[in-house]
């Protein structure tokens, strides 16, 4: 089952790298639309992005391939991910008395 999960990630992420590619790469200003794209919700830190670019690009080309490119979608898609279900991670905290008027129903 988690092979066909990231195999489903794995051609949403070809399809939006595809869609904006020349000759095999992508260029680093292109990446946060990209994002966008992959997730129109996602957060993007400017400063956080030009980080996670400079770690995958050592050569300081500004030209990422397909694996290049993945590895800094997925730092935020996952962040993305986290932080939604980091959301509703209290909510089991939630009782009753939290509702003053439950204990008295109409």
């Amino acid at each position: 089952m988690e092979f066909k999960v990231r195999k489903e990630s794995q051609s949403v992420l070809e399809k939006t790298f595809s869609t904006y590619e020349k000759q095999g790469t992508v260029r680093s200003y292109q990446i946060g639309s990209m994002l966008k794209t992959l997730r129109p919700d996602v957060t993007i830190d400017e400063q956080e992005l030009e980080n996670v670019i400079s770690l995958n690009d050592p050569d300081k080309t500004g030209k990422f391939d397909l694996i290049a490119f993945n590895k800094v979608a997925l730092h935020f898609l996952v962040k993305a991910s986290r932080q939604d279900a980091d959301g509703f991670s209290h909510k089991h905290l939630v009782i009753s008395k939290d509702f003053p008027d439950s204990e008295n129903p109409c």
